[in-house]
């Protein structure tokens, strides 16, 4: 038995032994595999063969809702860039990383209904898949290819040998940077930035290394702090190991493990449009698209075109659509419109299963196959295949072509969906997090810069006010907690307001308001505020005369009288006594004009207590009622925006006005929007309007004002828009137009243009009837609500859950 363990011992010892040198020979080849040295400096790597590179990062052109004419020359312009680097030194990568992000949300909210609104729409989110497209651009600069490379090589051997390479190198850094810099200032429509050494935390980091460590590591982000070794031996972390169509990826711990697969282009269609491979920004997986190009110096370019005419003047293909496209290349290369390069394309799908990494590949191929490539799946070529993904791996590439820049710019577009900015906002963390059509996240703010007003435009039915409520419940994770005054239409918002435990008013002719403006605390505003009132009151009818100066000063007296009054004692009729005192009699005095406001419109003021009350720091009217008359409607919205303005603090303040159309065409209304869209970013507060249409905005009295300050417009689907409202007066661009009047309005999708960016987002809750019950409600469920608080309560505890159906002790979250 002894003897049998200790050779099942060295069994295992060899086991071990060999397993260990197959790791150590693993990390060997992938040594020999990165082609990278050292760090030059701060923004460039070195590669052990003398090339110069340095990595772009770019967010992206948000071109789906752009013009093609827009897009194609946006393509003209990074052609350009391409024709400047003019020779054989200098080649180009493009890299989309794509991959899977968890959704998150910062800030905390605490208010019971908008934090299980919260919970259960995060948990929505986690269950689908949500995506990000990491663009990069990486310059290589080195040396002369060809036969004048092999004459530079010889003329600097003769030049003095190390000296002169030491020279050579400082001058292609040099140029390098000059090179990138312009580059970067050309794609600032684009968003470019350099990755360079940072600092964090006391450590500096290398984002380009962090960059080529994706490459390697199935493109899962890695911290790389600036290291002291070889970057090979930096970057040689993880262990590939090659099948025959797979490889695999493998981490310290089981769960870093990843799959991939290789594809390569095997046959290039005829043509290329701009855009031409934006389709693969869509896919439903994670992966990889590596492209390189090489640019030719012109003389070697003309006579490989040349070369190629020859054969095919000798071929079958003579005269035919082939022949036409030397034709052309030469063309386009003589007159100095495109160069020529050498490019190639892998697409790299990833997982963490297997099954998952092939269901990606087959959606990439089917993505690649609409353009007209001819897509082959690596398996002889496979390992090369992978680490010619690595920019200035030329040696590693098994399938190229010859293609002219403006084919690559088609390829390369540099095209991404808007992403909004999670953080770092004017009210700090993004309002919420939005899924794009595309599977990529969204942060939503309401401010560009410091203004925060916004439009949203939808049809009766499209989810305009559900969408409004959401962002206010999503908002109470700004601190400090914004304030929120509401003007809402047919009661849509009633629900949602008092579920946040907010007040709602539904002005009702005949019906107490609750509002009595002689209780007012009497500070120099409240005593100018209802000197107002009063005169609006007995403003002389049907004629154009003012009120007299004697009629002024016997207002002004009964005012500075009426807070003389306990305020408990405070009335209209007290105002009409004093009015009455001030001067003779008549069917016309001041007494008189005043009377219909204590007695048939006595329910909008006449009123024996004040109970206005903002503790809750939301509050939402519905005039619905009142808005054909226009005394109450101006008389109850001048009293409405005196109290919002004395809740302008300083601290967070949302304004929303749901139809806001009539409301826009009181003058009273468009006064004080017209004065709050301009100012109210002074005090910390925004504007948020909603329509039915544009037309409704561009047809208001301060249409310009509005447009001039909202600088974030949302749009749902309407199969009315007509172009004078969007087209002239919003400014969309035809496609985003074409969007809107093409899009059902059942998609539940709106477009969302918010300075440059311009993103169809959409906002899911299909799984969530009791939430959307809350968010927007009509007459049979705020029916069922005033039931539900006339018998349990006003308390949303008390009334919420029956009335969304929750029982046990989730209380409505997610289980």
């Amino acid at each position: 038995m002894a003897v049998l363990q200790t050779i099942r011992d060295s069994v295992n010892t060899l086991r071990r032994s060999v397993e260990y040198a197959s790791v150590l020979a693993n990390q060997e080849s992938l040594k020999e595999a990165v082609p990278y040295s050292t760090m030059a400096d701060d923004q460039t790597i070195r590669t052990k063969d003398g090339m110069f590179l340095t990595v772009i990062k770019i967010n992206g052109f948000c071109h789906q809702t752009a013009d093609q004419g827009q897009i194609d020359q946006m393509a003209a312009i990074r052609n350009t860039l391409l024709k400047a680097l003019n020779d054989s030194r200098f080649a180009v990568y493009s890299h989309i990383i794509r991959r899977r992000i968890e959704p998150h949300s910062g800030g905390t909210i605490s208010q019971g209904f908008a934090q299980i609104l919260e919970e259960r729409y995060m948990a929505s989110l986690r269950d689908k898949r949500m995506y990000v497209n990491d663009l990069y651009l990486t310059v290589i600069r080195r040396k002369f290819q060809g036969k004048v490379g092999v004459a530079s090589s010889l003329f600097e051997r003769l030049s003095g040998g190390g000296r002169a390479s030491q020279a050579a190198d400082r001058q292609a850094c040099e140029e390098l940077r000059r090179r990138v810099a312009n580059i970067v200032k050309a794609l600032a429509p684009y968003g470019a930035d350099v990755l360079k050494c940072v600092l964090r935390d006391g450590t500096v980091y290398s984002e380009t290394l962090e960059f080529l460590a994706q490459l390697l590591n199935g493109a899962k982000p890695v911290p790389m702090v600036l290291p002291r070794m070889p970057l090979d031996t930096a970057l040689s972390s993880r262990r590939v190991s090659f099948g025959q169509r797979a490889f695999e990826i493998r981490g310290a711990v089981a769960a870093d493990t990843r799959y991939g697969a290789v594809l390569s282009i095997r046959e290039y269609p005829n043509y290329t449009t701009a855009g031409f491979l934006d389709g693969l920004l869509k896919v439903p997986g994670e992966f990889i698209v590596s492209q390189s190009f090489s640019i030719m110096d012109r003389t070697p370019a003309l006579e490989e075109i040349g070369r190629v005419g020859r054969l095919i003047e000798k071929s079958d293909d003579r005269g035919t659509t082939v022949e036409d496209a030397i034709r052309f290349a030469r063309d386009e290369i003589s007159s100095q419109r495109s160069v020529l390069g050498e490019h190639h394309m892998t697409v790299t799908p990833l997982a963490d299963t297997v099954k998952e990494m092939e269901a990606c590949v087959e959606g990439v191929v089917q993505e690649i196959q609409r353009t007209g490539m001819i897509v082959v799946r690596e398996d002889f070529n496979l390992q090369p295949a992978f680490w010619s993904q690595l920019p200035c791996n030329f040696r590693d590439i098994a399938r190229r072509a010859m293609i002219s820049s403006t084919n690559f710019c088609h390829m390369a577009s540099f095209h991404n969906f808007a992403s909004g900015r999670a953080s770092g906002n004017h009210w700090g963390p993004a309002v919420t997090l939005l899924q794009s059509t595309s599977l990529t996240p969204y942060y939503f703010n309401f401010h560009r810069d410091k203004v925060g007003s916004f439009t949203i435009n939808g049809m009766t039915g499209s989810g305009k006010t559900a969408l409004m409520s959401f962002l206010i419940a999503q908002s109470l994770r700004i601190r400090p907690t914004p304030k929120c005054a509401f003007f809402d239409k047919d009661q849509g918002a009633e629900i949602f307001i008092r579920a946040l435990g907010g007040r709602y008013e539904v002005l009702s002719p005949g019906v107490p308001s609750g509002f009595n403006p002689l209780q007012l605390a009497g500070t120099a505003d409240d005593v100018s505020f209802l000197r107002n009132l009063l005169r609006f009151c007995v403003r002389p009818r049907g004629r154009a005369t003012d009120l007299t100066a004697e009629q002024d000063r016997i207002i002004d007296d009964a005012v500075e009288q009426i807070f003389r009054v306990p305020l408990e004692e405070r009335r209209f009729e007290e105002v009409r006594h004093l009015l009455r005192g001030g001067e003779r009699a008549s069917e016309d005095d001041l007494a008189s004009r005043f009377e219909i406001w204590c007695t048939e419109r006595g329910w909008l003021f006449n009123n024996p207590k004040d109970h206005w009350s903002d503790a809750n720091g939301i509050i939402g009217f519905d005039m619905t009622k009142v808005l054909d008359d226009p005394d109450i409607r101006t008389a109850a919205l001048g009293y409405i925006f005196h109290r919002i303005e004395g809740m302008l603090d300083g601290d967070p303040m949302m304004l929303f006005i749901d139809e806001g159309w009539k409301l826009l065409n009181d003058d009273k209304f468009s006064g004080f929007v017209n004065d709050k869209l301009k100012t109210i970013r002074k005090l910390n507060g925004i504007v948020g309007i909603g329509t039915q249409s544009a037309r409704d905005f561009a047809k208001a009295r301060d249409a310009h004002t509005i447009l001039e300050q909202t600088p974030t417009n949302i749009f749902f689907p309407d199969l009315k828009a007509d172009e004078e409202s969007y087209l002239e007066f919003f400014r969309l661009s035809r496609e985003e137009f074409r969007w809107i009047r093409e899009t059902p309005k059942e998609n539940r999708q709106f477009l969302i243009k918010h300075g440059l960016d311009s993103v169809v987002a959409t906002l899911d809750l299909s799984s969530m009837p009791d939430m959307i019950k809350v968010l927007s409600g009509d007459i049979n469920t705020v029916d069922e609500c005033t039931d539900l608080r006339a018998r349990l309560g006003d308390a949303p505890e008390a009334w919420l859950p029956e009335f969304c159906g929750w029982s046990g002790s989730t209380f409505g979250r997610p289980a």
